[in-house]
């Protein structure tokens, strides 16, 4: 009758939670996670749920599964199949029982695509004609940071790095120099929160003119125990580039000047020469005139 009421009632589904939780017959125990379970973004993850069969074989027409999420409805079995006209849009074609396991006391519940609303206390309702019990679990989420993207900008003040990586929960970043002094007060860092809930922290170092410097920035999210270090090195000699600069345009204006005086030379060269053919040629003339 506790199966009829859930199936057909609104209010029948608050009846059975009801009956689960507080009908336990004595031999009959539900296991679930006793610590909380993490959840990793975009990997699926397995809610673990598991009953005592008894002797002989699980009458499956008798076995009620029921998955939530506060009352929201994550996933529920029963008449020996997937019930999921109630279940929530968030899961659909994101859950899965392991249905030929259900007879081996395995009610685990596989969810894929985990995401940050993924976070909370989720309850496992198992009924037999063993008895019945309800045991809640709590789910928390984290995300791997990404790679992360360093981009370096050159002026005259110096050099600027701005690196940017993605993640869940929020990380520390660190920047240290060749002597592993934190350097804090030549950075600014900040986290914003994405459409997709995950944190991306961004940080942009400064450095004044030098040569060969060494850094390292540190990024770390302590609850998937991700740790990145990378070592950077810096050879920026500032004060050469202008000379080399000045250096090339004085070659140019050189080059110019020696290519002036040279077409110079060569046009006097050939008006020289011209005008002396022409003074031949008016002698040769006069001479042959009576």
């Amino acid at each position: 009758m506790t199966a009829i009421g859930y199936m057909y009632s609104p209010v029948g589904v608050v009846l059975v939670t009801l009956a689960l939780t507080t009908s336990v017959s004595g031999h009959f125990e539900i296991t679930v996670p006793i610590e909380p379970q993490l959840a990793v973004f975009g990997h699926f993850m397995v809610l673990s749920c598991s009953f005592p069969v008894g002797p002989g074989s699980l009458d499956s027409a008798s076995l009620i599964v029921t998955w939530q999420r506060g009352l929201e409805v994550v996933h529920s079995f029963y008449h020996s199949q997937d019930q999921l006209d109630r279940q929530s849009r968030r899961y659909a074609n994101r859950t899965h029982l392991y249905l030929s396991q259900l007879h081996q006391g395995n009610a685990s519940l596989r969810l894929d695509n985990v995401s940050p609303e993924d976070t909370g206390y989720y309850s496992c309702s198992v009924s037999t004609m063993m008895g019945s019990q309800k045991k809640t679990f709590l789910v928390e989420f984290a995300a791997f940071y990404s790679e992360p993207h360093v981009q370096i900008t050159v002026s005259r003040s110096g050099v600027e790095l701005f690196l940017t990586s993605r993640g869940f929960p929020e990380a520390t970043l660190e920047w240290h120099d060749q002597e592993g002094q934190n350097l804090a007060n030549k950075t600014v860092t900040e986290v914003q929160v994405d459409p997709q809930g995950l944190y991306t922290i961004s940080s942009r170092f400064t450095q004044g003119p030098a040569a060969n410097t060494s850094l390292r920035f540190i990024l770390r999210n302590p609850v998937l125990q991700q740790e990145m270090r990378r070592d950077l090195a810096l050879s920026l000699a500032h004060e050469m580039v202008p000379q080399d600069h000045h250096r090339c345009r004085h070659l140019f204006y050189l080059s110019v000047v020696l290519f002036t005086v040279v077409l110079l030379l060569l046009l006097a060269s050939l008006a020289h020469r011209t005008c002396c053919i022409a003074a031949k040629k008016g002698h040769v003339i006069s001479k042959s005139l009576p």
